[in-house]
C-alpha cells in the first residue's frame, strides 16, 4: 500500500468512535500466524478475544503498513449490537423492495457491482433472540453478520470469482448515528435463531440437577444457546475451533454433542471447502479426552459476546445458576490428596498472569473442597512456614539464630520493620512515602537530629491499589525520579496476595516496600475496617518479615478518620512497629515550618521514638524534602542525655570517645549508668557505631554522611559577631577535618577546612581535636571573653 493510502487509512481509523470492537485486517497474500495465507479479510488473531480500540488498530497499522491494510469491526454484543447486512448481489432488487429502510444507514462499497454493506443496530433486549446467517441460507443474495467481523475500510482484495478487481472499500455515513435494524431484517434474524437442530427435539423435561445427571437434550439446549453467539474465527483459528469442540465434549461426549459442534463449525464460510469431502469434525471428535477445557470455557466465550448470560433464555439462566451454586458440592465427589493440592497450588503460583492464576486457584479450591482461593492460599503459606521448621523453638535455638535488627535510615526506618503513615486525603501521604523511597533508591543522606546520616541504597517496591497510573506517574515526575532509579511499581495490588508477595520480594529483593494504601489494597477483604480481622494481612506482613521473605522495611499508607486518627480497628495500630500521623502545621508552627510543609509525628514506636517528628516541605524548586524535625522550646541546648551524647560525638567526629570520656565531659553530664544506656540506645538506633580498640575498651563514633561539607569555617566577622552576641552562652568550634575522598563521599573543593585548634584548658583536650568551649554553667569575665575572642581570631587567620 502506498504511503498516501496508508495515511488515508490511519486518518479514517483515528476518527472511529470508541466503544466498538475493531480489528486490523491482514493484507491479501500476507502470511498469518497459523501459516495460512490471508485472502484480504482476515483480522489480527488477538482481536477475536480482545476489544481493540481505534488507537490499538492505528498502532498496528502504523507499525506494519505492509501487513495490515484495512480495518474491520466485530458485530454483535461486543460492538453494542452492531449488525451488518452484507449484500453480495442483487442490490438493486433489495433497494426496490426495502429501499426506504436502507436510507440513513452507513454504507460500505467496493469495486464489486450491485453489492454493498449496510450497518444497523439491534436493540439490546433482542440480542439473545437473534442470529446471523450466510449467503447459502436464503439464496436472496445477502448475508447477515452477527457476532462475526466485517471489513469497513481499506484495501479491497477483489471478489473470489475474479469478476471484481482489487481496489478500495469506500465508506459513507456516520458511525455515531447508526439506525436501528429494520423490522424485516430483525424478523429474518429471529427466524434463523429459532431453527434448532432437530434431533428428537429440545426438551421439555427439565430436572433441577447438575449437568452430570441432566437430560442430555437439556444440556444440548444450553450448549446451543452459547454456540448461537460464539462466532467462528476463520483462517488460522484451529485452536479456537478445537477448544469449542472440547468444551462440548466435556459434558456431551455423544453423537448429539458432535452434531452441535458440526453445525456450528459449518457456519464459518472460510472453511466451506473443508466440508467437500465429508465432516471434518468426525476424526477430531474421536480424539477428545477429559481435560482442563470444560463447559465453563464455552460459557466464558459466550459471555465475551453477550455479558451477563444474556445469551441464555430466562429459564435456562436459572438452570445454569442453580448448577453453579451447587458446583462445590457436586465436584467434591472426588477427594484430592493434600500432597496433590499443595503440588498443584505451587504450580499455579508460577503463572505470570494474575487473573489466570486467580481463576486456576479458584478452580482448584472448588475441586479440593475449600470455600474460596483465599483459604487455599493460606494453606499454602502454612505449608511454607512448616517447611522452615521454626514455628516452635527452644530458647537456645532462638538465641543462637543469626538475626540482625538494623536501620534502613538510622533512627527512622527499622529493618525488618513495619510502619504505618496516616493522614487526611490530599495532605501528602503518598508524597512523603515517595520522598523516602527516593532517599533509599539513591542512597541520599537523611537529616536526623540536625545532621545528615547515611542511607543504605537499595531497590524499592511500590504496591499500589489507591491511585491511578497517571497519578502515580505525575507524582514520580514531581519528585524528579529518574528512569534508572531501582524502583518497581505494581498496580492493582491486593494485601491478600500472600504468596505473590513472597515471590515479588524474592525476585526484586527490595530494601523498602511501600503499600498504598491499606484500604485501597484490601478490596478482596471480607471484613470492614472496624473489624480486627481486617488487620490480619498486616499482622502477617509483620510476623513473616525476614522469615518467609528477605527482611525489608514495609511502609503502609492509610487514611485518616474525621478526628484526625487513622480509620478502622485499633488492631491495625497494634500490628505495626510504628505509627506516623501526618498533619498540616498549626498557625503557630507555620512561622517555623513555612506554609508549604507537613508535620509527621511518631505516635507509636517499639524502639522508643514516640513523639519524634519529621518535616516534609515543598522547596522553591518545586521538589520535596523530608527531614528530621526538632521543635524549639526556647532552650538552645540538648534536652536529654541521649541527645547530649549524640551532639558531643558528632561535634568531635571523626574522633571516637569512650564512655569515660563522655561521662567526664561537662556538656554530656549525667551518671555513668545514664551514659552507658545512652550509648546503647544510639548504637541500636544506627546513629552511633561502637569501635572496639582493645579488650574492655570500647569507643563510640558518630555515624554521619560523607556527602556534605563537614565542619567548614564561617567568615571571621560572623564568628566575632556571634561571640559578642552570645556573651556567656556556650561556644563550640568544630575540630579540623581533612577532605574526604572515600567511597560514598565527596571532596568539597570550594570549602576551607578549619585550621588546627589550639589546646584549651578545658577538660580532656587533645592535639588538633578538642573543642574550645565555654560552659553554660560558668560566669565569664570580660577579660576571659576578650581572651577567647583573640584566640578565635588567631585560629581563622
Amino acid at each position: 500500500m502506498s504511503q498516501g493510502k496508508t495515511q488515508d487509512l490511519l486518518d479514517f481509523v483515528r476518527q472511529l468512535p470508541v466503544g466498538m470492537a475493531y480489528a486490523p485486517i491482514y493484507a491479501k497474500d500476507q502470511a498469518i500466524q497459523s501459516g495460512k495465507i490471508s485472502k484480504g479479510k482476515t483480522p489480527l488473531e488477538r482481536s477475536h478475544h480482545q476489544v481493540m480500540a481505534p488507537s490499538d488498530v492505528a498502532l498496528q497499522i502504523e507499525r506494519k503498513p505492509d501487513v495490515f491494510q484495512a480495518v474491520g469491526v466485530f458485530t454483535g454484543g461486543r460492538s453494542m449490537g452492531l449488525v451488518i447486512l452484507d449484500v453480495d448481489r442483487n442490490l438493486s432488487r433489495l433497494k426496490k423492495k426495502w429501499g426506504e429502510s436502507l436510507e440513513g444507514a452507513p454504507v460500505i462499497t467496493s469495486t464489486k457491482a450491485n453489492a454493498a454493506k449496510y450497518l444497523f443496530r439491534v436493540p439490546e433486549a433482542l440480542w439473545g433472540s437473534v442470529k446471523g446467517f450466510g449467503l447459502s441460507d436464503t439464496g436472496a443474495g445477502y448475508e447477515v453478520l452477527w457476532g462475526r467481523q466485517g471489513v469497513i475500510y481499506g484495501a479491497y482484495p477483489g471478489s473470489s470469482d475474479g469478476k471484481a478487481p482489487e481496489g478500495h472499500y469506500g465508506f459513507e455515513g456516520d458511525l455515531e448515528a447508526i439506525p436501528d435494524a429494520p423490522e424485516w431484517l430483525l424478523a429474518e434474524m429471529r427466524d434463523h435463531a429459532g431453527k434448532e437442530i432437530q434431533d428428537g427435539g429440545f426438551i421439555k423435561n427439565r430436572k433441577a440437577l447438575d449437568f452430570s445427571d441432566r437430560d442430555p437434550a437439556e444440556v444440548a439446549e444450553i450448549i446451543q444457546s452459547a454456540l448461537k453467539v460464539i462466532p467462528g474465527q476463520g483462517a488460522g483459528s484451529r485452536d479456537h475451533w478445537v477448544k469449542v469442540g472440547m468444551a462440548i465434549h466435556s459434558e456431551l461426549p455423544t453423537d448429539l454433542g458432535l452434531t452441535l459442534w458440526s453445525a456450528w463449525s459449518a457456519e464459518d464460510p472460510e472453511f466451506s471447502q473443508e466440508w467437500s469431502e465429508g465432516n471434518p469434525c468426525d476424526e477430531v471428535w474421536k480424539s477428545f479426552r477429559k481435560g482442563p477445557v470444560s463447559l465453563g470455557t464455552l460459557f466464558w466465550m459466550a459471555d465475551q459476546q453477550l455479558p451477563g448470560r444474556m445469551w441464555l433464555s430466562e429459564d435456562l439462566r436459572k438452570v445454569v445458576e442453580s448448577v453453579e451454586a451447587d458446583n462445590v458440592t457436586r465436584i467434591r465427589q472426588v477427594v484430592i490428596t493434600y500432597a496433590e493440592v499443595i503440588k498443584r497450588a505451587k504450580e499455579i503460583q508460577q503463572i505470570q498472569n494474575p487473573a489466570e492464576a486467580a481463576h486456576a486457584m479458584n478452580v482448584l479450591a472448588l475441586e479440593a473442597g475449600y470455600r474460596d482461593a483465599g483459604a487455599l492460599e493460606r494453606l499454602l503459606i502454612a505449608q511454607m512456614q512448616f517447611e522452615q521448621q521454626d514455628d516452635e523453638m527452644a530458647m537456645s535455638h532462638l538465641l543462637d539464630k543469626d538475626l540482625n535488627f538494623e536501620y534502613l535510615i538510622p533512627d527512622l526506618l527499622p529493618c525488618p520493620g513495619t510502619v504505618m503513615i496516616h493522614g487526611a486525603g490530599g495532605d501528602g501521604k503518598s508524597m512523603s512515602a515517595w520522598t523516602i523511597a527516593k532517599h533509599v533508591a539513591r542512597g541520599i543522606p537523611f537529616s536526623v537530629r540536625g545532621d545528615l546520616v547515611p542511607v543504605k541504597a537499595g531497590p524499592v517496591l511500590i504496591l499500589n491499589g489507591d491511585q491511578s497510573e497517571v497519578q502515580v506517574q505525575q507524582q514520580m515526575r514531581d519528585l524528579e525520579f529518574r528512569r534508572t532509579d531501582p524502583v518497581t511499581v505494581v498496580m492493582g495490588w491486593d494485601l491478600n496476595w500472600y504468596y505473590r508477595f513472597v515471590k515479588l520480594i524474592e525476585k526484586h529483593k527490595p530494601k523498602l516496600v511501600i503499600i498504598d494504601s491499606i484500604t485501597g489494597c484490601s478490596r478482596g477483604s471480607a471484613f470492614d475496617e472496624n473489624k480486627k480481622e481486617f488487620a490480619s494481612p498486616i499482622y502477617w506482613l509483620a510476623n513473616n518479615n525476614g522469615r518467609l521473605f528477605p527482611a525489608c522495611t514495609i511502609l503502609l499508607i492509610h487514611h485518616a478518620n474525621k478526628t484526625g486518627g487513622f480509620r478502622g480497628s485499633t488492631a491495625i495500630r497494634d500490628a505495626v512497629d510504628e505509627v506516623w500521623g501526618l498533619r498540616r502545621p498549626t498557625p503557630q508552627q507555620v512561622a517555623h515550618t513555612g506554609s508549604n510543609a507537613r508535620l509527621i509525628t511518631v505516635e507509636k514506636s517499639r524502639t522508643g521514638r514516640d513523639g519524634s517528628k519529621l518535616l516534609m516541605k515543598l522547596e522553591n524548586d518545586l521538589t520535596f524534602s523530608l527531614v528530621d524535625y526538632v521543635e524549639s522550646d526556647g532552650n538552645e541546648g540538648p534536652a536529654t542525655v541521649v541527645d547530649r551524647v549524640l551532639q558531643r560525638l558528632r561535634a568531635v567526629y571523626p574522633r571516637a570517645l569512650t564512655r569515660s570520656d563522655l561521662a567526664a565531659d561537662a556538656l554530656c553530664g549525667g551518671s555513668v549508668t545514664a551514659i552507658k544506656k545512652a550509648t546503647q540506645r544510639l548504637v541500636s538506633r544506627g546513629l552511633v557505631a561502637a569501635v572496639y580498640e582493645a579488650p574492655e575498651r570500647t569507643s563510640y563514633q558518630a555515624i554521619t554522611s560523607r556527602e556534605k561539607p563537614l565542619n567548614t569555617c564561617p567568615p571571621l566577622a560572623e564568628a566575632l559577631v556571634r561571640l559578642e552576641s552570645e556573651g556567656g552562652q556556650a561556644l563550640e568550634l568544630s575540630p579540623p577535618v581533612p577532605p574526604v575522598d572515600q567511597e560514598g563521599g565527596q571532596q568539597g573543593d570550594s570549602l576551607t577546612p578549619c585550621p588546627p585548634s589550639k589546646t584549651s584548658d578545658t577538660n580532656g583536650s587533645t592535639q588538633g581535636g578538642q573543642l574550645l568551649e565555654v560552659s553554660p554553667r560558668q560566669e565569664r569575665t570580660e577579660e576571659e571573653l576578650a581572651r577567647m575572642m583573640q584566640e578565635a581570631a588567631q585560629m581563622w587567620e
